[in-house]
């Protein structure tokens, strides 16, 4: 999954072709309408009820839009904050950075590159968020065989075919993240674990001298994510946005992913200095913080055809089973 998603040639998110929205494999939550990312900005505000400049950090900032969204929504709503504010995105992919600068000019004043480890080196106050970037983060899987693990592992058959196959762990850090859950699982029960994740958590606690973190992600507590009846997991990929069968196909061309276990990073995240603030659906928070209203207030009787489409694609963010259904927003201080 490593290689397959960051591989530096090669890589999914590494090449050029474009991975999100209408021609691409996936949508996410911040390309579906901007007010998405005025929403965001409001909770922003809201956090930082203090006089100090606020420091932003966006974890993975995909095509950029999101970033412009919030900036945006600060300049126009939240003046104050946006006169001493700094927002830093740490990407890795040169193709979505490149894609980050040509879509935010208007803010160069505002934004600056850099990688975590700069982060660690210089602790910013204020908050780190991250869209849709946990669950793109490598993952293990084991299964519960005769009462021990299992993990999965690819091979290569013939020389140049792709294979799964069943091992001893890797780590014995596999087996104590299972036990520290105290859930039994069910014999060939399948499920997934994201040591990267905890990694994440480790420098997060150095990078973040004051502050939130908040994670958006699709996923949900340990007990729904490894319930019996998910005997196989919630590892998928997504390829011209059709569900595939196999990470093993189309390697480097589609997206692999797996749900977040916001369990983890709660419990995790304790043990890095992080307290627990809120963990909400997605749905929920947007409701709260105005979106219906947000959009409400832009209606006009001669709206147009692509108008009326924005719209449309906002209910998409509230309604059961839309785009926030399965999404959760955890925030954590420290």
């Amino acid at each position: 999954m490593q290689a397959a998603l960051y591989d530096t040639d090669l890589g999914y998110y590494n090449t050029e072709r474009l991975k999100i929205g209408a021609q691409g494999d996936y949508y996410t939550s911040s390309n579906v309408h901007p007010a998405f990312g005025a929403v965001l900005a409001q909770a922003f505000a809201e956090l930082w009820v203090t006089d100090e400049p606020l420091e932003i950090v966006e974890m993975g900032a995909g095509t950029g839009q999101l970033a412009k969204d919030v900036l945006t929504a600060l300049r126009d709503e939240h003046r104050t904050i946006f006169d001493n504010l700094s927002y830093l995105l740490v990407e890795t992919s040169p193709a979505m950075r490149t894609r980050q600068m040509e879509k935010m000019t208007a803010f160069d004043e505002r934004i600056r590159w850099c990688d975590v480890e700069q982060l660690e080196h210089e602790p910013v106050r204020g908050i780190i968020f991250s869209n849709e970037f946990v669950d793109a983060l490598p993952i293990h899987r084991v299964r519960c065989s005769n009462h021990s693990f299992e993990e999965q592992y690819v091979i290569t058959v013939d020389h140049d075919r792709l294979e799964f196959a069943w091992r001893e762990p890797s780590t014995k850090d596999l087996g104590e993240y299972v036990e520290r859950f105290g859930l039994t699982l069910g014999e060939g029960q399948i499920v997934e674990i994201n040591l990267d994740a905890v990694g994440w958590l480790a420098k997060m606690k150095q990078a973040l001298a004051h502050g939130f973190l908040i994670t958006i992600d699709y996923g949900d507590t340990v007990q729904e994510l490894w319930t019996p009846h998910r005997r196989t997991g919630t590892l998928r990929s997504f390829h011209r946005h059709r569900l595939v069968d196999s990470p093993l196909e189309r390697v480097g061309e589609q997206d692999i992913t797996a749900s977040v276990n916001f369990t983890a990073l709660i419990e995790y995240g304790s043990d890095y200095g992080f307290e627990l603030v809120s963990f909400e659906r997605q749905t929920r928070v947007l409701t709260r913080l105005g979106l219906i209203e947000r959009i409400a207030s832009q209606l006009d009787p001669s709206d147009s055809i692509e108008d009326l489409k924005e719209r449309l694609a906002v209910k998409n963010l509230i309604v059961p089973g839309g785009v926030s259904d399965s999404f959760r927003v955890l925030i954590q201080r420290r």
